[in-house]
């Protein structure tokens, strides 16, 4: 009798429980589902230029949580080696939709005073801004060529050329390119010789991406150490398990070395996002 009130308890702590997650964290879910699928929306579709749906981004990257998931709970025949699988599925698109961005966006950086004199080339040789901005296209490869053939379409569509800049501008996300459709608007308004200011803009981009190539290095120390400082638990880990093998199993089989586990991998992680954030200085 003791034993099915025991049971029954159980099972109601268990009911208990499913019910107070879907409650209150559907809800929750939702709402990062929705902001997931706004940024895949905004990077792959505005900033990528691919014609992938959100939707079907938001799919596969279920699917890769739950195949991590299951790899993982393959791998150590544990639940909380799923769990941690599950975890770096979570963040895996995340890291690889960033990546792809940020290489995009220091290309179009590398890019940019090379186009930047290509207009100023157009203009001096007679041609309006949309003409230099064509011939922007021709002569330049992908993404800038992408990015401002995007631009020209709109203008062609009819809109009005400031506000294509505007929105290329918000879709490249990047300072240097408000620096110079605010540039080219405010001497459309102002008047001027538009060669000399376009050859003054390239000169101060060329010296910021200057200093930042130099910031760039004086923070790689401090970067190279985050990751030392993030990897060498792990490899420290391993020696152990070489050479105490039962003592470094109880970590993954017994509740309380699973506990240290996890605080320890969660300390390590905010050791690391603090000092990349230390390091990341914006001029």
């Amino acid at each position: 009798m003791k034993d099915l009130i025991d049971l029954l308890l159980i099972f109601c702590f268990e009911i208990l429980t499913v019910f107070l997650l879907v409650y209150y964290g559907w809800p929750i879910l939702r709402r990062r589902i929705a902001r997931q699928e706004q940024r895949y929306d905004v990077v792959l579709n505005k900033q990528l230029l691919m014609d992938i749906r959100p939707r079907h981004a938001i799919y596969a990257t279920a699917a890769v949580i739950v195949f991590s998931g299951l790899f993982g709970y393959l791998l150590g025949d544990n639940w909380v080696f799923g769990v941690i699988g599950a975890l770096i599925g979570v963040f895996l698109p995340h890291l690889f939709v960033r990546h792809v961005e940020i290489k995009r966006k220091r290309k179009l950086n590398d890019q940019l005073v090379d186009g930047i004199t290509s207009l100023a080339s157009g203009v001096r040789a007679g041609l309006t801004l949309v003409q230099s901005m064509e011939l922007l296209v021709r002569n330049t490869r992908a993404p800038i060529r992408q990015e401002f053939q995007h631009m020209l379409r709109e203008y062609n569509l009819g809109i009005d050329i400031h506000q294509c800049m505007l929105n290329t501008s918000n879709r490249i996300g990047s300072s240097h390119y408000r620096l110079l459709f605010s540039a080219i608007e405010a001497h459309r308004k102002r008047g001027g010789d538009m060669a000399e200011s376009l050859d003054r803009i390239c000169d101060a981009i060329r010296e910021i991406q200057r200093l930042e190539g130099k910031l760039q290095t004086l923070t790689a120390q401090g970067r190279n150490q985050a990751i030392l400082m993030a990897s060498m638990p792990v490899v420290i880990l391993v020696i152990m398990y070489m050479i105490m093998k039962q003592e470094t199993e109880q970590l993954f089989t017994d509740p309380v070395g699973r506990l240290l586990l996890l605080i320890s991998a969660g300390l390590i992680g905010v050791g690391f996002l603090w000092i990349r954030k230390i390091m990341s200085v914006d001029i």
